[in-house]
């Protein structure tokens, strides 16, 4: 079977060299004819057409050279047919690019075998190093002491033949990963000494640990290598002294630490202006680290001297280099963070006010030296008014009352230097500290809940201190803001408008609530229902008010209509639900109670939103809620009064009669067609519920007063139409 496999191979080869002899000489042919046709007629000229007529000077003979045109097609080379337009671009490579390009190796090697695996090779080697400590030589005769000084052999070692390799230029990716390695063998070795085998106390362990980190942070630096600096930091975060690997550490001690980590880095980085990302994972790793082994003994000037250090370093680069904003941003996050967590017996949050205070007025003071460069002074101006944010929250613990109003007063200062200004960061920080104000009131008893009515007093009373702020900044906020024709002012001027008319109804709800459940008590009276009648006549209220605001602002248009809307429906129906019966009956009189009230007002709020908006639908809710106000009330007669419920079919059909005489007379064709569907359905309540279920005395009034009904409708009807 292979011999015949091999067999067809070798005629197969045969057929495809014989085609490639015939296309060979097709394409000579093919040359030659073109050569013939087209090239060597125009390379042809007549020197004695080149010669001047008037002239007697001669010409001497030309010298015999080499003729410059081809005697054969295959004199002209193949890239005169091919790749023609990319003869320039080759002409423009130096001999030396050219010659780089034929050594360099492609793409794919290079990345695997001249990066990746040298980086593998060096994790790899560092875990077997490990294994070999921890496993694998117990088996053989070795003390620990030799252990130990065999993993500080193979790091010095490394450490040295990478050093050697870095002068070489093809072998700097590989010395900078053996010599990372190294570093790691040396400290991997040192955490081995003091944390398995107890060889070195805290002092040896601080000394040695610190020197192989100045040596690698060291030649992180001579030798421009970000994967030095890596491997260093991360070796310093394994210390064993972090781990409190047999030692015991203070907080104090290891923040100290961590500190002298930081300012190796900033001294790096301010050397090596490319690894600004060093710096900020260096910090919050820092953050982490402390965050996790800090106690009530942490002094509260370490942080403060982290805080420090990168104000100078921030300074230093600031005035040589670009912006750090991500670094500032997050050291000042940091110092808050921390102060957050360091709170004791020892420090309470009122000195954590005082430094934030102090973090104020350095940032203030870098607004005011940096306001003539825009790219850096929004930035201190953020944190000049974060750092008053906190403040306030440290300061004001447990008082909300101040901090309500302090913050208060604090967004109409940042809307009055917004608007003088018009700095549009300021008019964002309005927002955030009226929203900081809204949330701080919340929790406080009396203002949205109360532990106990009995306590409650009317008007002057802790929910007016804390909501008076609060609207008075939002009212002057809105004017303020709405005094440019900038749109992002406008649009926060409106949405200040909004609040202050919410806060407004919001008081005015939870205040009459109040009021109503302390002051009207008694055995005939409904605290409940009175207050759900209140809620109805507020929530129409603020529907149109807010429809209203719709008609005047220019932005937001569609988020106040959906609100106004959905308060309006909602109040609609909540009103409907809780009004169907008058609670307790025996307080009811008819016509003359706050059901009939609240259902009057939800008729106006309807007319008047229908003028608002135009649309005839408000017109035909007003009529339902005067219907449903009709039914409930002649409803809660018959039960209170033990009368008949055939009573209920007289008020439709009197309430049917009284709108389509009114739409008769204002020529209103949505009355009369509302007063016709109700008769009609007067009608089928008549004969399908009154006639079978009624007395007959019932029956007559029911039927006589449809009859008389329906007679004067005719009448008034024809006798308009007649005019």
């Amino acid at each position: 079977m292979s011999a015949i496999v091999i067999i067809l191979i070798i005629v197969w080869l045969f057929i495809i060299q014989n085609k490639l002899n015939k296309l060979s000489e097709s394409v000579n042919a093919l040359k030659n004819s073109f050569l013939t046709d087209c090239i060597l007629p125009k390379k042809q000229s007549n020197p004695e057409k080149n010669i001047p007529e008037d002239t007697n000077e001669k010409i001497a003979p030309e010298s015999p050279q080499k003729s410059l045109e081809p005697e054969s097609i295959n004199d002209i080379p193949d890239s005169y047919f091919f790749n023609q337009t990319n003869k320039n671009k080759e002409s423009e490579d130096t001999f030396e690019q050219k010659s780089s390009k034929e050594k360099q190796p492609t793409s794919f090697e290079n990345l695997f075998l001249g990066n990746i695996f040298n980086k593998i090779g060096a994790f790899a080697i560092l875990i077997g190093l490990v294994i070999l400590i921890k496993l694998v030589l117990p088996y053989f005769v070795f003390t620990d002491e030799l252990k130990i000084i065999l993993g500080y052999l193979a790091g010095f070692g490394m450490i040295i033949g990478a050093l050697k390799l870095n002068s070489k230029a093809n072998q700097k990716s590989f010395s900078e990963v053996l010599l990372g390695t190294g570093f790691g063998a040396l400290f991997i070795s040192t955490y081995c000494a003091s944390g398995m085998f107890e060889f070195f106390n805290l002092s040896q362990t601080v000394i040695i640990a610190s020197a192989i980190l100045l040596a690698a942070f060291y030649l992180a630096d001579k030798l421009k290598t970000i994967s030095m600096l890596v491997i260093s930091l991360l070796a310093a975060y394994i210390n064993p002294i972090v781990f409190n690997a047999g030692f015991d550490v203070s907080t104090n001690f290891l923040f100290g630490y961590f500190i002298f980590i930081n300012i190796l880095a900033l001294v790096y980085t301010y050397r090596n202006n490319s690894r600004e990302v060093i710096n900020c994972i260096n910090l919050i790793a820092t953050f982490i680290a402390v965050a996790l082994f800090h106690d009530n003994d942490t002094r509260i000037i370490m942080p403060i001297i982290l805080w420090i250090i990168y104000i100078a370093y921030d300074l230093l680069t600031n005035s040589a280099r670009g912006e750090n904003k991500v670094l500032r941003y997050i050291n000042f996050g940091g110092l808050t963070w921390l102060l957050f967590l360091m709170k004791s017996e020892q420090y309470t949050y009122n000195l954590f006010g005082h430094i934030e205070l102090a973090a104020l007025i350095v940032y203030g003071a870098l607004a005011y030296w940096k306001k003539s460069e825009p790219e850096k002074f929004p930035n201190y101006i953020n944190l000049f008014l974060a750092s008053g944010f906190f403040a306030v929250i440290f300061i004001c613990d447990g008082y909300e009352k101040i901090k309500c109003i302090v913050w208060a007063l604090e967004t109409i200062i940042l809307a009055y230097f917004a608007y003088r200004y018009k700095l549009k960061m300021l008019a964002t920080w309005t927002v955030i500290i009226w929203a900081s104000t809204l949330f701080s009131i919340i929790p406080v008893d009396g203002v949205f809940a109360i532990k106990s009515i009995k306590n409650f007093t009317p008007i002057w009373n802790i929910r007016l201190m804390m909501f008076t702020p609060l609207i008075l900044s939002s009212a002057v906020s809105h004017y303020l803001l709405s005094k440019t024709d900038d749109k992002t002012f406008t649009n926060l001027a409106e949405t200040f408008k909004f609040a202050c008319i919410t806060l407004i109804y919001l008081y005015m709800g939870l205040e009459l609530n109040n009021i109503i459940t302390l002051r009207i008590i008694g055995e005939n009276t409904s605290i409940y229902f009175i207050n759900h009648m209140t809620n109805a006549i507020l929530g129409f209220a603020y529907a149109v008010s807010l429809k209203r605001l719709h008609n005047t602002i220019s932005d937001f248009k569609p988020f106040v209509l959906v609100i106004s809307a959905l308060v309006g429906i909602f109040t609609f129906f909540y009103l409907i639900a809780t009004g169907a019966h008058y609670s307790p009956i025996n307080a009811f009189i008819p016509l003359i109670n706050i059901r009939t009230a609240a259902f009057l007002f939800g008729i106006s709020a309807c007319i008047i939103y229908n003028k608002l908006d135009g649309k005839d639908f408000y017109k035909y809710m007003a009529i339902v809620l005067g219907f449903i106000l009709m039914h409930n009330e002649a409803g809660d007669i018959i039960f209170k009064y033990t009368l008949n419920s055939g009573l209920i079919s007289v008020g439709w059909i009197l309430y049917s009669v009284i709108i389509t005489t009114i739409g008769i007379i204002k020529g209103k064709k949505w009355l009369k067609n509302s007063g016709i569907i109700l008769c009609i359905i007067s009608i089928l309540r008549i004969f399908f519920h009154d006639l079978a279920q009624v007395d007959i005395l019932y029956k007559f009034i029911a039927i006589l007063t449809l009859g008389i009904s329906l007679m004067i409708l005719s009448y008034l009807y024809n006798q308009k139409s007649t005019k």
